[in-house]
């Protein structure tokens, strides 16, 4: 008798898909509580312990899950990125980073996964496990075809999300992404104001990633977006 195939993990299936990080955007002005807190933690965490630093991306929260964190694959949603940063509530903080994090957080108990963004329907869309995983990377989603030159390590919708439960901690962002040296520069500026050491933390400079229709385009054309180490002294490496 042969033994019976193991379903695939969801821990298999980021490894065959090559999949290393996802991404989570928030306004700059958040970093401070997330180092000085250890950790990322969700809006409905932030608005009861620390509302101080409350400052959600999506106030309304529509999937119907606030304690979990929206994570996007490979880069952010570039889409509803555009549509946040022109919130009223950010109108005196237009700076923006983009934290790259270790795509193993996916394999947490109760991660769901959305093949698009996951407010539509009321989070009607949200699965658990492999079944959700393979349906963000599926060839068609709801109302979208995966061209021949789309960029593998992203979702077919652009708007695809996983929700990830539980607080994320420092150890698990491999990066920081500023749109460009001077903000770069400046969030690890506020760092050090508020004793807080930005020097944990690898900083990358990519101006298409904080750009509607370049990243877009980039993705949808298979093409990899430019990212630059980002050291101390201010420059580019």
């Amino acid at each position: 008798m042969t033994a019976e195939a193991q379903p695939m993990t969801v821990a298999e299936k980021i490894a065959e898909l090559g999949l290393t990080r996802v991404v989570h955007f928030t306004p700059a002005k958040n970093l401070h509580h997330i180092v000085a807190d250890g950790q990322i933690t969700s809006n409905r965490v932030l608005a009861e312990y620390a509302p101080e630093y409350f400052a959600p991306t999506d106030p309304y929260r529509l999937d119907a899950h606030p304690y979990k964190t929206c994570v996007t694959f490979t880069y952010p949603n570039p889409f509803y990125f555009d549509i946040a940063r022109k919130l009223p509530q950010f109108r005196r903080f237009p700076d923006w980073v983009c934290l790259l994090i270790k795509a193993e957080v996916l394999t947490r108990d109760g991660v769901l996964f959305c093949e698009c963004n996951a407010a539509k329907g009321g989070g009607a869309y949200l699965k658990p496990g492999v079944e959700g995983l393979e349906g963000c990377f599926a060839d068609t989603t709801l109302g979208y075809q995966r061209g021949l030159t789309h960029h593998p390590l992203t979702a077919t919708d652009l708007q695809a999300e996983a929700l990830v439960p539980g607080p994320i901690p420092l150890s698990d962002i491999t990066a920081i992404v500023a749109p460009t040296g001077e903000a770069a520069g400046n969030g690890q500026a506020r760092l050090r104001a508020g004793d807080l050491d930005p020097d944990q933390f690898t900083w990358l400079v990519s101006e298409k990633m904080f750009t509607k229709w370049p990243l877009a385009n980039a993705i949808q054309s298979g093409q990899s977006v430019l990212e630059t180490l980002w050291t101390r002294d201010g420059e580019n490496d």
